[in-house]
């Protein structure tokens, strides 16, 4: 099982993605412990696999903006691992001014 996170077009459009990273189960505890590091919109909303998501420009935006001040916190290998994961797609389609979608796989 794994909740890609995809930005571009995505599967809504039928094209292939402009950048994408997963969170597998491996992911899982890391995903845990940075959401108890304090309230993430972004974070809450993701941890909830089983449902599709749909990011605009401003929420990617407001998810930067929780997850930037954490590359400072002193994190797991694991925890840290998950947040590059994160902040490169966030940044990704912030860039390019692209959705972020979370599909259930």
């Amino acid at each position: 099982m794994a909740y890609d996170l995809v930005a571009g077009p995505g599967s809504e459009h039928g094209e292939a993605p402009a950048d994408a990273t997963s969170i597998d189960l491996h992911d899982l505890p890391a995903l845990a412990r940075l959401l108890r590091r304090g309230h993430c919109d972004f974070l809450e909303r993701i941890s909830h696999l089983a449902q599709d998501q749909a990011f605009d420009l401003r929420q990617v935006d407001a998810a930067l903006d929780c997850l930037l001040p954490l590359r400072h916190a002193s994190l797991h290998p694991d925890e840290r691992t998950l947040l590059h994961k994160l902040i490169g797609v966030l940044s990704f389609a912030s860039r390019t001014q692209q959705g972020l979608y979370g599909i259930c796989d």
